[in-house]
């Protein structure tokens, strides 16, 4: 008896879904497993498995068309068995516009400047994760692609128009950033961001710790330890860069961030492709305008290991919790010469003298995953009161006295603590 794959639902609320990708046609025999379509919404792509064996016998739907979430997007069976009732006919205006050629002056379109695509309020550019994919692969600017999906999102056949118009640029993609792995585990691994002007390194004394049996990962974000030539720069190009390193991993991930990097886990989550569990956030950026603008200038600028230690000191409430070992691995880390250079142009990137760039109060709101920020009260980099009055109600704030901007190293054990806190309460 045949038996139907259905339409999957790809965002909440949504009834249509857009055929992107078709991986059989009529006929070919498929296995459990097997990829056989991609769909997508305006902020996610999904990638259709066989449920069963079978020989595809019913396949109404082509790439571009749009489908109805829950309904068949295809039908598998045995050879030589048909599907009259239950199969869902083209409708015959979609049959009549794949016939009919597209007019010239669609082809003319000038998409040499469109305008530029509807951005979220947290500075993040509207366009299914697929759209992203396919225009990073050909050099194209997605910011510069005018959108034709939902509310302005830039989607697949935004893309496609865009290359046979000769938008594309030789590929110029950037150098990926890859996940490193800090301690084997078994289940959803939790997957560490650091923030601005650190490295990866910076959570090794943590890994030890946390007595969650789960793989602990990393990585190095754009312009940073091995990332360093990436050339990601704004804060949505970093979010972009970060999501497709995670979109590797299969199965779902707890993501915990510090300062920048707790900023780029908020808002990484609302590309819809991934499958985050939990978020734990440490003195997270964007929660407020303001940023202590002289501290990034002078610990770019310091270039030895007393003016480096003078401006380190400004992230910790005790001083003397600034271990000299810090101070020297950062200095050491700037015998890369692209290093500085390439933190100064992250640092245009994202803030503006002492303001920043960018929000992730929305993303927050609508995460609905336990997601824990931890604060210091005496954080010198960033505002309190500012995370105070930004943390939306569906988040718990805890906020540590006696700690600057590093809770994780003046109060590393509570911190671990609220970490496996909120990843069992992920389930």
């Amino acid at each position: 008896m045949a038996e139907a794959i259905l339409v999957p639902q790809v965002g909440q609320d949504l009834t249509e879904a857009t055929v992107v990708e078709l991986h059989v046609k009529l006929g070919d025999t498929v296995k459990k497993g097997d990829l056989v379509a991609v769909v997508e919404s305006e902020k996610a792509s999904f990638e259709v498995e066989a449920f069963a064996e079978g020989v595809v016998i019913s396949l109404p739907f082509k790439e571009g068309d749009t489908a109805t979430v829950l309904e068949p997007l295809m039908h598998l069976g045995a050879e030589g068995e048909t599907v009259e009732e239950a199969a869902r006919p083209v409708p015959a205006e979609a049959a009549a516009a794949a016939e009919a050629p597209e007019p010239a002056a669609a082809e003319a379109e000038p998409v040499a400047a469109p305008a530029p695509a509807m951005a979220t309020a947290s500075g993040v550019l509207r366009a299914s994760p697929i759209a992203r994919r396919r225009a990073a692969e050909h050099g194209l600017d997605i910011a510069r692609l005018q959108g034709t999906g939902p509310v302005g999102a830039v989607v697949l056949k935004d893309v496609a128009r865009a290359l046979e118009a000769g938008a594309g640029a030789p590929a110029t993609a950037r150098e990926a950033i890859t996940l490193k792995t800090l301690r084997d585990g078994q289940g959803s691994p939790i997957v560490f961001i650091h923030g601005f002007g650190a490295d990866l390194s910076s959570w090794r004394p943590m890994v030890g710790q946390l007595p969650v049996g789960l793989p602990i990962m990393a990585l190095d974000l754009p312009g940073h330890g091995g990332s360093v030539e990436n050339g990601a720069q704004r804060f949505e190009e970093i979010v972009e860069t970060v999501g497709q390193a995670l979109y590797g991993i299969s199965g779902g991930i707890h993501l915990v961030g510090h300062s920048l990097g707790g900023a780029v886990a908020a808002v990484v989550t609302e590309r819809g492709d991934l499958d985050v569990r939990s978020l734990t956030l440490i003195s997270p950026a964007g929660m407020g305008a303001y940023v202590d603008g002289a501290f990034v200038d002078g610990f770019l600028s310091a270039q030895s290991e007393p003016a480096l230690a003078a401006w380190m000191r400004r992230l910790v409430y005790d001083p003397a919790s600034l271990a000299p070992v810090l101070v020297r691995a950062t200095l050491a880390a700037r015998e890369n010469p692209l290093l500085v250079e390439a933190q100064r142009a992250v640092a245009r990137g994202v803030f503006e003298g002492s303001t920043q760039l960018f929000s992730i109060g929305e993303a927050l709101r609508r995460f609905r995953g336990p997601c824990t920020v931890i604060t210091g009260r005496e954080d010198a980099i960033l505002s309190m009161r500012d995370v105070e009055a930004g943390v939306p109600a569906n988040v718990a704030l805890h906020r540590v006295p006696g700690t600057g901007h590093l809770p994780q190293l003046e109060a590393a054990d509570l911190v671990q603590t609220l970490i496996t806190r909120t990843v069992r309460a992920a389930g």
